[in-house]
């Protein structure tokens, strides 16, 4: 189910109440949606083709999987193809290797997607970080826009810092410093909300100065 966010939803008037600056970006922005996946294995399978690569090649290499798995990817129909049979859609061999791996654990169940939707973020992310070429950052990401879990914070994020350093040190250049992890109390539980209005900050050019709060 989707969740649709703005000023006057109860996330956001939670998040205008415990963080006023957070909240007149909300109400600048305006309304953002969440949506799960409706394949958290087959958006693991894009987290690991996307790697290092331009949304352009990612988005060709997976259309060439597609093509040759010849219908829905699951575990059972990757792990049909031996290495050399993914190497020829431009996949690496470590990549293939993290696929595999992937379908493995989700066939066994020591991956286990219902619980990846209710564990504690920590939990959630070690389970995650099992699988190979699986990192902290984009166990995070899967979690926030693959499950749509509300409450999830990236602190690694290099966006995330840089739109909170810009928020919080416009009227105050002090606050700058270490400013997301600082904050980021304030926006539970719906971590996840506030960092998608930070990142749409900078897609809409407020951060770098194109568009005025």
């Amino acid at each position: 189910m989707t969740l649709i966010v703005h000023a006057d939803t109860p996330e956001g008037r939670r998040l205008r109440q415990s963080d006023p600056v957070l909240g007149r970006l909300i109400e600048r922005i305006g309304e953002i949606r969440l949506s799960p996946s409706r394949s958290p294995y087959e958006a693991l399978v894009g987290s690991i083709v996307s790697q290092m690569l331009s949304a352009k090649v990612a988005g060709v290499i997976k259309q060439r999987l597609t093509a040759l798995i010849g219908g829905p990817l699951t575990p059972e129909s990757l792990l049909a193809h031996d290495e050399e049979a993914l190497r020829g859609v431009g996949l690496s061999y470590a990549k293939i290797r993290s696929i595999h791996d992937l379908s493995r654990r989700t066939l066994s169940g020591s991956l286990d997607y219902e619980a990846l939707g209710v564990l504690p973020e920590a939990e959630a992310v070690a389970m995650l970080t099992q699988v190979k070429g699986i990192g902290k950052w984009a166990a995070e990401m899967f979690l926030i826009f693959s499950l749509g879990r509300p409450d999830v914070l990236s602190l690694g994020d290099a966006g995330l810092q840089r739109a909170a350093q810009w928020l919080y040190g416009r009227l105050n250049p002090d606050e700058a410093p270490g400013c997301l992890a600082r904050y980021a109390d304030r926006w539970s539980p719906y971590r996840s909300i506030a960092c998608l209005y930070l990142w749409r900050a900078i897609d809409d050019g407020y951060v770098d100065g194109r568009s005025e709060l």
